[in-house]
């Protein structure tokens, strides 16, 4: 005969959770991956927004500044325009001045020097603005496509600590409806959620495991008094079949 079995106390879950590795992150992928996209979409929508609104502001920006830097040009052009005339005019009234013909030219070099100096600024000026330009959408691309993967990376990664104490608990319902009242080996990771949820349905299949082993322990005291008053082999035989079964419900105790 089986030997009897006790009603179960609560069985410790002490055991070591599994680490997490990355392929593992996906449990499951569809509701992930919907999800995921979901979230995905809606920063999309944001980023572009964002992107939007900054394109608008840095365009105007841009165009000030290339007003700035055309006004420069502008400005020094008419300047050169200007210092000419001066020379010109004075060159009338001092023209057979040999001293001041000579001090007239090297004037007219020193304001053609100026002028190409400036001209060369404004050009630096406008190739820096158009480089700043390139920088600035890299760099915003590139801070766009960040956030959008990592709010996906986030997503699946919350997604998970939600995911996993559902699949753990869905396996404790599938095996109470199967007719197995095993236990889980250890508790949820630090970080997961639902973690009430869980106490709850593993005390719950505690409850059903104690219920079990009190009923079979109580089956195999009347086994014990039918066979002592020598009743069919029959009825003791169905009996027994009643007890194994019990005991198998009860199983290992965990998984």
């Amino acid at each position: 005969m089986a030997t009897p079995i006790q009603p179960s106390s609560a069985i410790p879950v002490t055991s070591a959770p599994p680490r997490r590795r990355l392929r593992n992150f996906l449990l499951e992928p569809r509701f992930q991956l919907k999800f995921t996209a979901y979230i995905v979409a809606v920063s999309l929508l944001m980023a572009s927004l964002l992107g939007a609104f900054l394109w608008r502001n840095t365009q105007a920006l841009l165009s000030e500044t290339q007003q700035a830097v055309e006004a420069r040009a502008q400005a020094a052009e008419t300047s050169k325009e200007l210092s000419r005339a001066t020379l010109t005019n004075q060159l009338m009234l001092e023209m057979d001045d040999p001293a001041f013909a000579a001090q007239l030219e090297a004037e007219a070099a020193r304001i053609d020097a100026e002028y190409e100096r400036e001209v060369q600024a404004v050009l630096t000026q406008r190739a820096d603005l158009l480089r700043r330009q390139q920088l600035g959408w890299v760099a915003l691309a590139g801070a766009l496509l960040a956030f959008i993967f990592g709010c996906a990376l986030a997503t699946i990664v919350v997604t998970h600590k939600v995911v996993g104490p559902l699949l753990r608990i869905r396996r404790l319902v599938n095996d109470v409806a199967a007719g197995r009242y095993l236990l889980p080996t250890h508790a949820l990771r630090d970080g997961d959620e639902l973690k009430p949820l869980f106490t709850d349905v593993t005390t719950m299949v505690q409850n059903l495991r104690d219920a079990q082993a009190e009923d079979l322990a109580a089956l195999q005291r009347t086994l014990k008094k039918v066979q002592s008053a020598g009743a069919g082999a029959e009825a003791v035989d169905e009996l027994n079949a009643v007890s194994e079964r019990m005991r198998a419900r009860l199983g290992g105790g965990q998984r």
